[in-house]
């Protein structure tokens, strides 16, 4: 994918004065590059819920979860404007899969015809060997990508800046070796009007649900709900097992309350449950549908009367002419 800009290449050698050694805090060529990057409010959720949804999945806990993925928009000259991003995956060897990449930006394409892949994104509070290594493959999609790293360890709550840092890539001379270096470059934050009611919405979501939507309030009560069962049950499991291992005396009331309580759940394998749930289904569907040509029904019959009203009118007025 053929791109307007170029990595710019310094032949003078290069000096890295920042703790990590594969970026640069300010390229050698910052007056002449004149990148302009505006980042969509979009990208930042769509990263923040990737890592989130990875968080909590994780089963591994002795490595820090870490996402990638890619950033579409569109490039006009050195402007770039960063609108939406998509998961990507890993191979065994901690290298992208390109050809779910490039089906993926195929699918893409199909929704968003005039977006293109621009560069691509991570979590993490550092640049790896690892990340330069992704940067090249994504090199062969476009010449001059970006690089977006969002640090979640440093977001907190009283923090004004974003934790984002985002990059370019460069060629320098280094140890009298050309080399590939990330310059740190500035972005902005663009919005739509759809994007702001969006991002205000997310902002009105607490944990108590007070300042919310109504979907908000019903979410977090039903999360509540789920959570209190999940606390008795686990309870009751652990009453009944010592109870077995005879480390908890046998309470004769107690039992009968818990008999009488797995009696009421269902027998989801019986065959007499199964046809009394598909009765019930059929019956509230039928209901459903009832009520759908009840409604058809009496519309379509003050069409008909409104028609016939005013058929009445425009033959009366043709007698009186």
């Amino acid at each position: 994918m053929s791109q307007s800009s170029q990595s710019s290449q310094s032949t003078a050698p290069t000096t890295v004065t920042t703790a990590n050694e594969l970026v640069l805090e300010k390229s050698s060529n910052s007056a002449a590059s004149g990148l302009q990057i505006d980042l969509h409010p979009l990208v930042i959720i769509n990263i923040s819920d990737h890592f989130t949804r990875s968080k909590v999945e994780q089963t591994n806990t002795d490595h820090a979860t870490r996402v990638i993925g890619v950033l579409t928009g569109q490039q006009n000259g050195r402007n770039i404007e960063i609108f939406n991003s998509f998961e990507l995956v890993l191979t065994a060897t901690k290298l992208l899969d390109l050809e779910y990449l490039r089906k993926k930006h195929e699918q893409f394409k199909k929704v968003f015809p005039t977006y293109e892949i621009l560069g691509w994104y991570a979590t993490g509070s550092k640049v790896t060997q690892e990340d330069l290594a992704i940067h090249k493959q994504i090199m062969e999609l476009n010449e001059s990508p970006i690089f977006l790293m969002l640090d979640t360890t440093a977001a907190t709550l009283n923090a004004k800046d974003l934790p984002i840092a985002v990059y370019e890539s460069e060629v320098h001379i280094v140890n009298e070796q050309p080399a590939i270096l990330f310059v740190k470059t500035t972005y902005k934050i663009q919005t739509g009007e759809a994007e702001r009611i969006g991002v205000n919405h997310i902002a009105k979501v607490t944990p108590s649900g007070a300042e919310g939507s109504s979907l908000t309030t019903h979410l977090f009560t039903m999360q509540n709900a789920f959570s209190m069962m999940n606390i008795r049950v686990k309870i009751l499991r652990k009453y009944l097992q010592g109870v077995k291992d005879k480390t908890i005396p046998y309470d004769h009331g107690i039992m009968r309350q818990v008999a009488s309580l797995c009696n009421t759940l269902p027998t989801i394998n019986n065959e007499d449950f199964n046809r009394s749930f598909l009765q019930e289904f059929n019956d509230v569907l039928l209901v459903t549908y009832l009520a759908g040509i009840t409604k058809s029904s009496s519309i379509l019959n003050e069409s008909i009367d409104k028609y016939l009203v005013s058929h009445e009118k425009q033959g009366k007025r043709r007698l009186f002419m």
